[in-house]
């Protein structure tokens, strides 16, 4: 049963004709007439008695009607009781990895609300298995991805920031001392400690591994800040994103870059061929301004 099916119920009730219910309802007879018998069969009743013109109820049916307008009430009241706390229909809603600090996005969404103080911006940090899914559900206008999980999805991507995979290690490991890049063939025999296995970065260290035919050996797996203290403590190497080293110092680890590079871009992704909000379109014209000006600074 549903609260629609309560209020096709009522209006037939008050209109005392199906045809009449679905002129005000604004939909077919048929399609009333398919949610009532859905109602009944729902509640197992007969509401109505079909054999007459008029849409006369059964005794069942007129036990039912003042418990289905109390129903249906309470549940106006409900929703009008909830106005207030819903997010205001004109809002931004970005979802984010966690990920905002180490490419200075948070300032970047704080200058925007800054300059259009009318437009709410709602952020939600979510892990990535949650933030795609949410991006279909249509419970996010964008998110913020690494581009390499966005590959052959359809989605159109605006590039925000850039980092690359690198080498984490001891800072007295042998491959530190040498200072020089680091292939994945050199990592085939080393113990490797890399992020959970939901991650896309994981993800892309499977993938990279197999190409190289290379069997990796994993001794465990965890977050980023676990994995850089049991570095630091000599209990493996791993591949991260360079830019963790903005937001986590440890001591005792070395930094090196990958041979070949491994690009990971960090994008705005929106699901192509839909038509991007007035809000949507103003915060992507926002960004590129503001790229602009950074470019200009680095001159």
């Amino acid at each position: 049963m549903t609260f629609e099916q309560l209020q096709y119920f009522i209006s037939i009730v008050e209109h005392d004709t199906f045809f009449d219910a679905a002129e005000d309802l604004h939909i077919s007879q048929s399609a009333l007439s398919k949610q009532i018998m859905r109602l009944e069969k729902d509640l197992d009743l007969k509401l109505f008695d079909r054999s007459r013109r008029k849409a006369c109820l059964t005794d069942a049916g007129t036990a039912f009607y003042p418990e289905a307008v109390s129903l249906y009430q309470n549940y106006q009241h409900m929703l009008s009781r909830m106005k207030p706390y819903k997010s205001r229909p004109d809002a931004l809603r970005i979802g984010t990895l966690p990920i905002l600090t180490q490419y200075g996005l948070t300032h970047l969404f704080r200058r925007f609300e800054n300059k259009y103080p009318d437009i709410p911006v709602i952020l939600e940090e979510v892990e990535e298995p949650d933030l795609l899914q949410g991006l279909s559900d249509k419970r996010y206008d964008m998110v913020a991805a690494r581009g390499h999980m966005l590959s052959g999805q359809p989605y159109e991507t605006f590039l925000i920031a850039e980092d690359e995979l690198s080498v984490v290690l001891p800072a007295d490991h042998p491959l530190a001392l040498n200072r020089c890049p680091v292939t994945l063939q050199d990592l085939a025999e080393e113990s490797l400690i890399l992020m959970n296995p939901y991650t896309s970065i994981y993800q892309l260290c499977m993938q990279l591994f197999k190409k190289e035919n290379i069997r990796p050996h994993i001794v465990r797996t965890a977050r980023t800040e676990s994995i850089l203290s049991a570095v630091s403590v000599k209990e493996g190497i791993s591949l991260l994103p360079k830019s963790n080293f903005k937001i986590f110092h440890y001591e005792n680890i070395a930094l090196l870059p990958l041979h070949p590079a491994v690009t990971l871009p960090v994008v705005l992704a929106m699901e192509k061929g839909q038509n991007s909000s007035k809000n949507t379109a103003l915060f992507l014209s926002f960004i590129k301004i503001e790229q602009s000006k950074q470019e200009i600074t680095n001159l």
